[in-house]
């Protein structure tokens, strides 16, 4: 999912991207008619900055501890695509600038967005905890993940685990005995 979802912000046509995500959707459902299920995994939410390789290695050491990542509520997963501009709306201009206002992004403050759309997620998927991801030079990420982490653990009673990383592969190490450690807890 993470590699089709990187995927198609290289695509430009998006009638390919949608012929992708639907054979690729068909695929599944064909293995699981066949029987082919995954056993009963933690349910892994990852929130923070974008994707691309830095999040690969993060999601194989979730995945490769035993969990599965089941939504993506960062800057190129949901947030984006989430609310569609309002087509109604005879000026275009205050259109586009309400989608993107409405993006649930840390430079914007206040960050309702982000956390209505966290709240909504996290029930609908059946979040089972929340990972967060965030780059050295993301600031505004790391400025947030406190009121992140209240959310999850307070509201939403979850267990939440926050991940400090950059382009390198330096960390993997590291980045699997916290997952281990992390999705054990579960």
């Amino acid at each position: 999912m993470l590699k089709v979802l990187y995927g198609t912000t290289f695509k430009f046509e998006k009638e390919d991207t949608i012929k992708e995500l639907t054979d690729l959707t068909a695929q599944i459902k064909e293995k699981y008619n066949n029987g082919e299920a995954l056993d009963k995994k933690p349910r892994i939410l990852i929130t923070g900055c974008p994707i691309g390789g830095v999040t690969e290695k993060v999601v194989k050491a979730i995945e490769d501890n035993g969990g599965v990542v089941v939504f993506y509520e960062n800057c190129m997963g949901a947030k984006a695509v989430e609310d569609l501009v309002d087509e109604t709306n005879e000026d275009i201009y205050e259109a586009l600038a309400e989608k993107y206002l409405k993006i649930g992004c840390s430079c914007l403050s206040p960050n309702n967005h982000r956390f209505n759309l966290l709240d909504r997620v996290i029930d609908e998927y059946q979040v089972d905890a929340v990972v967060e991801v965030i780059l050295q030079a993301c600031h505004t990420y790391a400025i947030e993940s406190t009121n992140v982490k209240s959310f999850v653990n307070e509201k939403k009673n979850k267990p939440y685990i926050s991940l400090e990383t950059d382009y390198s592969t330096s960390d993997v190490g590291q980045l699997n005995t916290r997952m281990a450690a992390f999705i054990e807890m579960l």
